[in-house]
């Protein structure tokens, strides 16, 4: 995974990039801490699960032209069934930014992608 940096209203993140589909399958897994962008070739309606992850994750579904379409804090998995619960946007996207951090970021938000 490489690293990159986004920007949001000043405020500037260092993020790793996940481009292969096993860094994508992957994602945040067994970790504690962290930020991941997830980076599609097309928009598309990617599926997560939560199943590897041990604290709540908060995720942006990001258009191509870099504005936030959608979050949602997403709960990790227990051995209750019922939390079993897959996160979609409902509308295609060219990236997803997961992070364990809230970073404040509402519907509208542009981003900025900075090279690394």
């Amino acid at each position: 995974m490489s690293d990159t940096y986004i920007k949001v209203d000043g405020d500037r993140y260092r993020v790793e990039e996940a481009k292969t589909l096993i860094q994508k399958a992957w994602g945040l897994s067994m970790r504690e801490k962290g930020k991941m962008l997830f980076v599609f070739e097309k928009p598309q309606k990617p599926t997560f699960d939560m199943m590897l992850v041990q604290h709540p994750l908060h995720m942006y579904f990001i258009d191509s032209q870099q504005e936030v379409k959608d979050r949602v804090k997403a709960e990790p998995w227990t051995l209750d069934p019922r939390t079993w619960k897959l996160y979609r946007p409902e509308r295609p996207v060219k990236y997803v930014l997961e992070s364990f951090e809230d970073l404040d970021l509402q519907q509208g938000d542009k981003i900025q992608m900075l090279s690394h």
